[in-house]
């Protein structure tokens, strides 16, 4: 493609001491101020013009002791302008720099600049700020200033020659360099800026450019009010190579990223043989992707042209993204920096902060990726300029296509082995888990038929001594119950608390009892059946869904849950299971429950404290109640509690239930608790993510209440139950 004319006719408005923009103040105004999202982006495109000029060297000082009013110096050594430079380039709002006759094509591939706006990231930062430039040749002093705050929106502002010499901060960096350019921006108002986010800059500078590909060197200097001497501190790509599983690198330069031989996942210390177990680091080169090769893409005028493109880079998969449990000390994780970004540059300056925000997946190995990754055919002269005006993201193109297609198997491919190896460890810590059941299942079976021989032989001693006082246990305990019930009628009904409401007589175990036992397993099969017909003939219709099998298995396992709790406890517990609601005291109920049901097991103990002794009137399920109570002490088993207190109270209009336990708490990998009551989420190498679902289910849908976890605890596991009363 022909390049276009990149001369322009100087204003002739211009005087030896004034130079107009070729823009009203308005537009000046309304580009300047909607262009950057942030302080920390403009002042990168500040820099980004230095190195345009052939800066070696480009420093940035901030002053935010006054953060309302802080000042900023960026100072270059670069070509630096005269006044034909600044006439007929800087003032030239649009100016595609790569189009100047001076340019060299070679020199052409690297220029950052196109639009000609980069000028203007100092308008997002102040709106009075001052150019000293110097240029070999030149011996005119060249000072301008340029103050926006004194025009109209109709008015073209311009640059006024300062006569007097500004006297910079930094004056030694600045009178050292023969040539380049300093800008002094003042009364920058940095108030919505964090001191450790501006002091930050140097690894935003490591992400806004590929800085090891630069000839240039970047150095950051910032003072705050608690520091009287600020360092300069050059800007260099920190990244945790050593805590990458598995890396794409197509750089050739791999030896000097330091990328470990092996992992090992330290912190999984409870689990001694998976912690100490060395796993290679997967490494893949320029041969296992395609990352090149030669296409036709649309000019501007339509027309096919062949262009060479390549993807150069690298992408890893770190094996954690918890900052105390990172191998490599230079992994970093915090508000200001995220290490699970996949970034896209073109001719060496950021173009995307995040691949997956521009092309987003929807699966969580996304959190561990990390990469950079340069295709400078986004940004080709001879094709149309897809980025957007503030460069920080592109539009939809067949560029943009074909980086996906390059991208994805690279990504996916690290999502497979992040997938690979969770599978792996869990197959590990299963197989572990299981030698060591079946060898307590050994020894408890020995032990038992040791304890079955001795109970035998003392059986056989003692049956002639039972058989002969059998009958009169029997009597006196006919005679005890006798009493007992006596006792119960005797008792004021007005302050005795009513006890057994939820009871029937089970000491007949007859096939009546036994019928109403089976009752609700008998009604959630039935529902399961036809849950199960009405999703196989969806299936039939061509109908069924993801959404369909999430909701199948949601559905089942609930069921399912139901059914277990009277499978397992419908031979000791003496509450009706015919019933499907009932509407009575749930606090009775509970301590009910627990006395006849959870304290048989011998796991763990199981304590109930009613600090409000009237309970509240609900109506509820015993069955879903139990799916509770079964899957809190499921999972304080799991997490190696020994003490499980139930706390029954009343808080204003509200009743609570907290079910607090003495175990291990929480994994020290879950970053949301909130994602632990999602259907299918587990976080243990034995879970699958049900339990809190149902729980959370049920509470909401029932009780009409909350479910929460208690982040205050730091040892043990507290769930909060909360519901509002309900007045008879």
């Amino acid at each position: 493609m022909v390049a276009p004319d990149n001369k322009k006719e100087v204003n002739s408005k211009n005087t030896d001491n004034a130079i107009y923009f070729d823009f009203s103040y308005a537009a000046l105004k309304l580009l300047g101020k909607n262009l950057y999202s942030n302080a920390a982006n403009a002042i990168s495109e500040l820099v980004a013009n230095g190195l345009d000029a052939k800066a070696k060297k480009v420093y940035v000082y901030i002053d935010m002791s006054d953060k309302e009013h802080s000042i900023i110096e960026i100072i270059d050594d670069g070509l630096g302008m005269d006044y034909n430079d600044l006439a007929s380039k800087y003032v030239w709002i649009g100016r595609n720099k790569r189009n100047d006759e001076e340019v060299v094509e070679e020199e052409k591939k690297n220029l950052m600049g196109r639009k000609g706006i980069g000028k203007l990231a100092a308008l997002y930062l102040s709106n009075n700020y001052y150019i000293l430039t110097k240029k070999k040749g030149d011996s005119r002093i060249n000072q301008w200033e340029i103050n926006l705050s004194k025009y109209q929106d109709s008015d073209f502002p311009k640059l006024d020659r300062i006569s007097q010499k500004i006297n910079l901060i930094n004056e030694n960096l600045w009178e050292q360099n023969q040539q380049g350019t300093a800008i002094v921006l003042n009364n920058v108002d940095l108030r919505r800026n964090g001191t450790k986010r501006i002091e930050a800059l140097k690894r935003v500078f490591a992400d806004y450019y590929l800085v090891d590909e630069l000839t240039a060197k970047i150095y950051v200097a910032v003072k705050t009010e608690n520091k009287s001497k600020v360092k300069f501190e050059q800007v260099e790509k920190n990244v945790a190579y050593k805590n990458f599983y598995a890396i794409y690198d197509n750089t050739g330069d791999s030896d000097n990223k330091s990328i470990g031989k092996y992992i090992q996942y330290k912190w999984l210390s409870k689990y001694e043989h998976i912690a100490n177990k060395k796993r290679d680091t997967i490494v893949y080169g320029k041969d296992d992707f395609c990352y090149k090769g030669k296409k036709e893409f649309k000019t501007e005028n339509g027309e096919l042209i062949e262009k060479e493109y390549e993807l150069h880079g690298w992408i890893g998969v770190h094996s954690t993204i918890e900052v105390k449990n990172a191998i490599d000390k230079r992994f970093i994780r915090n508000d200001i920096y995220q290490p699970n970004k996949l970034r896209i540059y073109v001719r060496n300056k950021l173009a995307v902060a995040d691949f997956f925000e521009m092309h987003p997946s929807t699966q969580i190995g996304s959190n561990y990726i990390e990469g950079d990754i340069s295709f400078n055919i986004l940004d080709d002269d001879d094709l149309p300029d897809i980025a957007t005006s503030s460069r920080q993201d592109f539009l939809d193109d067949e560029r943009v296509e074909l980086l996906i297609s390059l991208i994805d198997p690279i990504v996916n491919a690290m999502f497979k082995v992040r997938n690979d190896i969770g599978q792996k460890i869990r197959k590990e810590n299963e197989d572990y888990e299981e030698n060591l059941r079946k060898q307590e299942e050994e020894k408890r079976i020995q032990e038992e038929s040791a304890r079955r021989k001795a109970e035998e032989q003392a059986k056989q001693a003692e049956q002639k001594k039972a058989e002969a006082e059998k009958k009169q246990k029997e009597a006196e305990k006919e005679k005890q119950l006798a009493v007992n019930r006596a006792e119960k009628l005797s008792v004021n009904l007005g302050s005795e608390k009513k006890r057994n409401h939820f009871l029937i007589n089970s000491l007949d175990d007859d096939q009546l009892n036994f019928a109403k036992r089976l009752h609700m397993i008998r009604i959630n099969a039935s529902t399961i059946s036809k849950v199960i017909k009405n999703n196989v003939n969806k299936l039939k219709r061509g109908k069924f869904k993801e959404d369909d099998a999430w909701n199948l298995l949601k559905k089942i396992s609930y069921l399912n849950s139901r059914m277990q709790a009277v499978l397992e406890y419908s031979a000791m517990a003496k509450f009706n299971t015919k019933e499907e609601f009932i509407e009575d005291n749930l606090f009775e109920f509970i301590e009910e429950y627990c006395e006849n049901v959870l304290a048989q097991n011998e796991d763990i103990k199981v304590e109930v404290l009613r600090e409000d002794e009237n309970g509240v009137i609900v109506r509820f399920v015993p069955q879903d109640i139990a799916v509770i109570l079964d899957n809190v002490i499921s999972n304080s088993i799991k997490y190696n509690a020994t003490l499980l207190k139930i706390v029954l109270n009343r808080d204003g209009d509200f009743y609570t239930i907290n079910f607090i336990d003495n175990g291990d708490g929480l994994e020290p990998n879950i970053e949301d608790v909130s994602e632990l009551f999602e259907f299918g989420k587990g976080y243990t190498f034995t879970g699958t993510g049900v339990g809190l679902y149902h729980i959370k289910s049920i509470v909401e849908e029932e009780l009409k209440g909350t479910v929460d976890i208690n982040l205050e605890e730091t040892k043990g596991f507290d769930l909060m139950v909360r519901f509002k009363k309900y007045e008879i």
